[in-house]
C-alpha cells in the first residue's frame, strides 16, 4: 500500500477509537518530540482524548514545544504512565521501529490491548503488534512522514492551514533538527514541505533561534573543550573520534540533549568522512556516529556498538571503561573495513 492508502486506513482506524496514547523512543530529540506534539496537537483540535507518555524526559531546549508541561514521563510518573497507556484505545508509536526502543516502556507497550500504529523513518521496521504500519526510510524525519500522513486525511484536504500553528511548528521542529537544519538527509519533497508550513504561518526565525541560538555558557564551552582536547583525527584525518567522560559533564554541568549535534562538528572538516562521540553515563557509553558519502555508519552501529539507525546517522551503546572506548573504536573501525573491503 502507499502512504496515502495507508494514512487513510490510519484516519479510518482513528474514527472508531477516542483515547489515544502517543509513545516515542527513549532520549527523546526533536524528531520525537516534534512529530509526537504535532499529532497530539491535531487529535486534540479534533477533539480526541490524547496524551503523549515518553520514557525519559525531553532537552531543554526543546522545552518550548511542551509550555504547559502537559507531556507525561515514565522516568518521573510510572503510575499516571501506565494508567494512560493501559486504559486508552489507540497507541502511536512514533519516530521509532521497533518496541526495544522505549527502554523500560518496551513491556508495557507490548503487553497494552489498544491497537498500535507505528509511523516512522528508520530501517527495518517491527511489524508484528501493529495494526497499521507507516514507514518511509527515504523521508527526512518522522515529521515530514507524519505530515504527508496528515495531508493524505480526507479531514485535511490536503492543506497545511488545516493543522493549527502549533502543530505546525512542532512539525517543522522536527525536521529543522533532524536534517541538522536542511543539512542532511533532505530531498525535494523536505523542501516542499517546508514551503507549505512557512505558507501556512510557520516562523521560521522564531524556531531557528529557538532550536540553534539559545544553548548555555556550559554547552558551548564544553564544544570548544571536545574540538580542542577531545578531537582526534584517524585514518589520514579522514574519521575523528571525541570522547566525554562522566566526569567531564559534571565538570561543565551538562544536562541531557546539551550534546545534541556536536558529533556532526568534525564532518565540516574537509576530508573528514566518519566522525563518533562516545558519551559517558551512569549506565552505559552513549555512541553517536555520523558520516558523509557513501560509509554506512548503521552497518558499523550493528556490527560493533549494539545499536543501528539511518546509513549516515547512527548510534548505540557500549559496556566498556571509558578508557578503553578510543582502542575499541579504532580496531573496530579496523576491522569494519577490512570485512567490507574498504581499506
Amino acid at each position: 500500500m502507499t502512504i496515502d492508502e495507508l494514512a487513510l486506513s490510519f484516519e479510518g482506524l482513528l474514527e472508531k477509537k477516542k483515547k489515544v496514547t502517543i509513545i516515542s523512543h527513549f532520549n527523546p530529540d526533536g524528531d520525537a518530540v516534534g512529530s509526537s506534539v504535532g499529532l497530539n496537537g491535531y487529535l486534540l483540535d479534533m477533539g480526541y482524548d490524547s496524551r503523549i507518555v515518553l520514557p525519559s524526559t525531553i532537552p531543554p531546549f526543546l522545552d518550548f514545544l511542551d509550555p504547559e508541561h502537559n507531556i507525561i514521563y515514565y522516568s518521573e510518573d510510572k503510575q499516571r504512565a501506565k494508567a494512560t497507556v493501559n486504559d486508552c484505545d489507540m497507541i502511536v508509536c512514533l519516530d521509532f521501529n521497533k518496541p526495544e526502543r522505549t527502554e523500560w516502556m518496551s513491556d508495557l507497550l507490548t503487553s497494552a490491548k489498544a491497537d498500535k500504529v507505528m509511523i516512522d523513518h528508520h530501517p527495518s521496521a517491527v511489524r508484528e503488534g501493529f495494526s497499521i504500519v507507516i514507514s518511509d526510510t527515504g523521508a527526512s524525519s518522522t515529521c515530514e512522514l507524519l505530515f504527508r500522513v496528515l495531508m493524505a486525511f480526507r479531514h485535511t484536504e490536503g492543506r497545511a492551514s488545516s493543522l493549527s500553528l502549533n502543530s505546525l511548528t512542532a512539525i517543522m521542529a522536527g525536521i529543522l533538527t533532524d536534517t541538522n537544519n536542511f543539512n542532511n538527509s533532505v530531498t525535494p519533497h523536505t523542501f516542499n514541505i517546508a514551503a507549505e508550513m512557512l505558507k501556512a504561518g510557520v516562523d521560521f526565525d522564531f524556531l531557528n533561534n529557538m532550536l540553534f541560538k539559545r544553548f548555555s555558557e556550559s554547552r558551548m564551552r564544553l564544544m570548544g573543550h571536545l574540538l580542542k582536547d577531545s578531537m582526534k583525527l584517524e585514518r589520514n584525518s579522514q574519521v575523528s573520534c571525541m570522547v566525554l567522560s562522566l566526569e567531564e559533564k559534571k565538570k561543565f554541568g551538562i544536562q541531557d540533549g546539551d550534546t545534541e549535534g556536536f558529533v556532526n562538528l568534525p564532518l565540516m572538516i574537509k576530508g573528514v568522512e566518519v566522525s563518533a562521540l562516545f558519551s559517558e553515563s551512569e549506565d552505559f557509553i552513549k555512541v553517536s556516529l555520523r558520516s558523509k558519502g557513501s560509509f554506512s555508519v548503521n552497518a558499523l552501529a550493528k556490527s560493533y556498538f549494539n545499536g543501528g539507525g539511518h546509513e549516515r546517522a547512527a548510534g548505540g551503546r557500549l559496556y566498556i571503561p571509558i578508557g578503553q572506548v578510543r582502542d575499541y573504536f579504532s580496531e573496530s573501525l579496523e576491522q569494519f573495513l577490512l570485512n567490507n573491503r574498504r581499506v
